[in-house]
């Protein structure tokens, strides 16, 4: 018997997905889409620069770590190929921003001690690590 998967994490695990790179759905993508992306994007940049500007640079930062394109992307996905794969979509994202966090660890710890393109390295290969490492884990756990 299988282990019931969360209704929002069916897209995500069910039938052998694979990540992979369609040419073809590039070319698919309507400039009304790229628009509402872009338009949530520098909407976001904006207001970080706001923030920025009024309470410096360390509380505006944090402000651009929000992935300003995501919500944009998983609306358009939602309307265009319903909620299961707008959510495999943000499932994806979450373990990308956690791997961005282990990225942003590494690099605090060793830019002071070490020469900025091996941090950028080290960093670049735990970020990819953590990816595939949580990506692999959770595909796993709901199997």
């Amino acid at each position: 018997m299988k282990h019931p998967i969360p209704r929002g994490r069916r897209i995500f695990f069910e039938g052998g997905t694979r990540v992979r790179f369609d040419r073809d759905a590039l070319r698919s993508v309507q400039p009304r889409d790229l628009a509402v992306r872009f338009a949530f994007g520098f909407g976001v940049s904006v207001a970080a620069g706001i923030v920025t500007l009024a309470f410096g640079s360390r509380v505006g930062g944090l402000f651009l770590a929000f992935p300003a394109i995501l919500p944009a992307s998983l609306t358009l996905i939602e309307k265009k190929d319903g909620r299961r794969q707008a959510e495999g979509n943000a499932l994806g994202a979450i373990i990308g921003a956690v791997a961005l966090v282990a990225f942003a660890l590494v690099a605090y710890v060793l830019f002071t001690r070490v020469p900025g393109v091996a941090v950028e390295a080290v960093a670049l290969a735990v970020w990819l690590g953590v990816s595939i490492l949580l990506y692999l884990f959770i595909r796993r756990l709901f199997r």
